[in-house]
């Protein structure tokens, strides 16, 4: 129970989200790559000094979920951090994929821990079988990058140089991942400043129990919120359409328990670990359903650990919603986390379709692509992701040229991308008659269109290129995702080019100077059936 007054709990409270809408921005300002300037490829978050979340700045949802395991094994591990400590690690199986680099920041104020503060940001490379990663054919983890375990980049304010010596070691851009790297320690800074400037204000006793507060907050009126959602048992199955080396699906099987004390969501019947990077660890699966059952109840409660509290999951040992060692995740941050949420909406879409949205095109449609700069012979090595169409509601049509829900990523301007990597953008625009028909109707993808400069080296792992996003309450499908190639004024499907198993997950296929890689995203299925059908 907390000593402090609601409108000074309030005021807490509000100074922690606007500390981490300030993480945000320090690391936009100081970043080095597009992944981060640009693309706004990273999220922050606030714990109390027991590994619990406080608060969450906006960001990309599975990352801040993910935080949770990641967090929790870091407390255990460095149980008694000293001012000046900064802890680093990128393990998957605590968070999400090995590019996601983990920064976390103990708190002191008047040598007192009150807490952490962390950024998780995509590092533009994190070595492994290709560049800028998304290899969709890895068949273990450490292809898809170097594993930096949980360990002290600073300790007590002095930078651990073997630490930094051999990450950098091992990552095909060094320069680059350092930029980013001292742009997330700027933040978590920053955010150690602001935190002190409270406790100067407030006290240090007032700072920690307004952290309380917080959770407290979150918790009870989630649980308000959430007596709004039937009681009951909802229940879908989606798939993940093929691994990479087969035809195979992956079902995921979801079960949502819904009770007036929280929700339990089982996974129980959904498909072995695959393969190949479409595996979600547990860490990340939980992040993702965390983003659907928050989307569903209430997206304006703040998120923290007191939502948490109420929504418990359970995933069978080696599934892919829970995938173990040596199965590679890389994918867990593109397809599950797209994936998973949408199979928890669809089992909701026949009972409360008032609070879910028809499929979007769930797709990262994550592409990583290698040229040669002509001026210096150096690696120019890129990572890109694209928006589509969100799925109609009950009440509109479905948004246009939107990353996936509970996403707030950006696109990365053209002008960052001719300028850097020897494309030429001969069209950027929205795919027409994407979206599902219907009452409403789906929204629009994109369609991306790049003249190659150079010989270009091109690994993609996405999905939605077989399984159409679906409709809802009568709707049609949304169309789906599609990569083509045009070379010599021919254009075909990239498996068709290159005699790919699938069309969505491939390794280092060689692209020539002058092709146009085409990237078309899915729309969104539609809601209710067309007043014209």
């Amino acid at each position: 129970m907390s000593n402090l007054d609601p409108f000074t709990q309030q005021i807490i409270r509000n100074y922690l989200f606007s500390t981490t809408e300030e993480m945000i921005q320090t690391t936009v300002l100081t970043a080095y790559s597009p992944t981060f300037s640009e693309g706004f490829d990273f999220s922050c978050a606030l714990f109390d000094r027991s590994g619990k979340m406080v608060i969450q700045s906006r960001g990309v949802g599975v990352h801040l979920g993910s935080l949770v395991g990641a967090m929790q094994a870091m407390v255990a591990k460095f149980p008694e951090p000293v001012s000046g400590d900064v802890f680093i690690t990128n393990n998957p199986y605590l968070g999400t994929h090995q590019s996601d680099v983990i920064v976390a920041r103990p708190i002191f104020c008047e040598a007192r821990h009150v807490g952490y503060a962390v950024n998780i940001g995509h590092w533009t490379d994190i070595g492994g079988m290709s560049a800028g990663g998304c290899a969709g054919t890895s068949t273990h983890v450490v292809q898809d990058g170097l594993i930096i375990p949980l360990s002290r980049l600073f300790r007590a304010g002095v930078l651990v140089e073997e630490t930094r010596d051999f990450i950098l070691a091992n990552v095909r851009l060094p320069e680059d991942d350092w930029g980013d790297l001292m742009s997330q320690l700027s933040a978590t800074a920053i955010a150690e400043q602001r935190i002190q400037s409270l406790a100067e204000r407030y006290g240090v006793d007032a700072v920690i129990d307004g952290m309380s507060a917080s959770i407290d907050y979150s918790r009870a009126r989630f649980l308000a919120k959430m007596q709004e959602v039937p009681d009951g048992v909802y229940e879908a199955v989606d798939y993940i359409e093929d691994d990479g080396l087969s035809d195979a699906r992956y079902p995921i099987q979801v079960k949502v328990t819904k009770s007036p004390e929280g929700f339990l969501i089982d996974f129980e019947g959904s498909a072995p670990q695959a393969p190949t990077p479409v595996n979600a660890t547990f860490t990340s699966a939980r992040a993702s359903a965390y983003a659907a059952i928050v989307a569903i109840v209430d997206p304006a409660t703040p998120v923290n650990a007191g939502i948490f509290d109420l929504i418990e999951m359970r995933a069978p040992e080696r599934s892919i919603v829970n995938a173990a060692w040596p199965a590679p995740v890389y994918g867990c941050t593109f397809e599950m986390a797209k994936r998973v949420p949408e199979t928890i909406l669809k089992a909701f879409a026949d009972k409360v379709p008032e609070r879910v949205a028809a499929g979007s095109h769930a797709s990262g449609n994550n592409l990583a692509g290698r040229a040669v700069d002509p001026k210096t012979g150096e690696d120019l090595v890129w990572y890109n992701y694209y928006e589509g169409g969100q799925g109609a509601t009950t009440a509109a049509d479905g948004n246009d040229a939107v990353y996936f829900w509970g996403e707030t990523s950006h696109n990365q301007p053209i002008e960052v991308w001719e300028h850097k990597y020897q494309v030429l953008v001969e069209r950027y625009g929205l795919r027409d008659g994407s979206g599902g028909n219907g009452k409403h109707k789906g929204g629009r993808g994109t369609v991306h269109e790049y003249k190659l400069l150079q010989d270009h080296y091109l690994s993609g792992l996405g999905d939605r290129h077989r399984v159409a996003p679906w409709g809802l309450s009568g709707g049609e499908p949304g169309a789906p995702n599609r990569w083509t190639l045009r070379r010599d004024g021919i254009t075909k499907d990239l498996a068709e080019w290159y005699g790919l198993k699938s069309p969505s997950k491939f390794y280092n296929i060689h692209l020539q100077k002058d092709d146009v890689l085409i990237i078309e995203t899915g729309g969104g299925g539609g809601y209710g059936k067309s007043e014209a059908a």
